[in-house]
This record gives C-alpha cells, structure tokens and sequence, in this order.
C-alpha cells in the first residue's frame, strides 16, 4: 500500500509539461467583473431630489430663526451686500430653506439650531429619554442668495417632515454692507 501512495506523491509533485506553450493567450474581459453599474438603472435612495448647483448672489437675504421649546418661528430678515458674488454653501442640517420656481427646486440651504441634537431614538423598554429640546431655547441666522428667481420658499424641518411657507421674496429692507458695521444697519 505503501508504494501506490508514494507514486500518487511523487506524480503529483512532477512539473507538468507547460500547457501555456499550447494554449492561444486570450485577454480577459474584467469590465464585468469591475462594472461600477453604471449602465444599469439606479434608484433613489431617497425622494429628496439633489441640491441644485448653488447660485451665487452678491445680495444676501440673511433669515433670524427662533428654536423656543419645540417650535420654530422666523423672527425676521434682512438683505446685506457681501461686495462681492458668493456662492451658497452646502452642508448637512436638519433644517432647510427651499427655493421653488414652479415645481422645480432652484436652491436649498440647509442648517441646524445651535445645541439642538439629533432626535432621540427609543431606548431597550420602548420610552424615549429625557430630550433637552423641549426646554431649548436657541437661535441661528442663515445666509440665503437675494436672487430674482423663485415663485416659493419653504421651510422644512426634515425630521419632522413639516413644511411651512415663507413670504418671497422677503419684505425689502434697507441693504446693509458688511464695511458699516453697525452704524450701517
């Protein structure tokens, strides 16, 4: 028994007679094994459509916003003139302002009241805990382009998914320029 199995030994570890000599080289075809998907069609993550390409405006309509124990109020805007054309920044927030011409979303300018943390999830037993919001107090003040463009502007609290209408453009006020300081406004 001994032998048989040293041959299958010693005949498993021969070289082979090299095959490549014989076989035509063939290019492997990896684009379908790296395909990024692109040619097929994508879904959505989500019903948000993108932010638009931002808009740059030398006027600026800066928003005063309230968060008073749960709710939301506008205390006022004000245009400024920044001097030079500035383009509307983009960053992450649970707040919004939403520019609309018709249908179609023209700028989105997203924000977060300082202190106001991400809503609460529910703990192991179900309950929430102890949410520092309902007593917050806070306010922020945020940049949005005075463009000529829109018909409607809202503002969208996107946890809650509540929507609540602006007056666009907002009523004029007298513009201030940053140089003034405040003598200027």
């Amino acid at each position: 028994m001994r032998p048989a199995w040293l041959v299958v030994l010693v005949l498993g570890l021969t070289p082979a007679a090299p095959a490549e000599a014989d076989e035509p080289r063939r290019t492997l075809d990896m684009s379908r094994v790296f395909d990024s998907g692109a040619s097929r069609p994508r879904t959505p993550m989500t019903s948000t459509p993108a932010d638009p390409p931002p808009l740059s405006e030398r006027r600026q309509w800066l928003f005063d916003f309230r968060w008073d124990r749960g709710e939301v109020w506008l205390l006022g805007a004000g245009a400024t003139d920044e001097q030079t054309p500035r383009e509307t920044a983009r960053a992450m927030g649970r707040f919004a302002l939403e520019l609309y011409e018709g249908p179609a979303l023209i700028e989105r300018v997203r924000f977060d009241f300082p202190l106001l943390g991400a809503a609460e999830a529910l703990d192991g037993r179900g309950d929430r805990p102890p949410s520092l919001s309902q007593k917050l107090r806070t306010r922020v003040a945020v940049m949005f382009p005075a463009t000529t463009r829109g018909t409607r502007l809202e503002l969208w609290d996107r946890a809650s998914d509540l929507r609540w209408s602006l007056p666009w453009p907002p009523l004029e006020a007298r513009p201030r320029s940053r140089d003034a300081g405040a003598e200027g406004g």
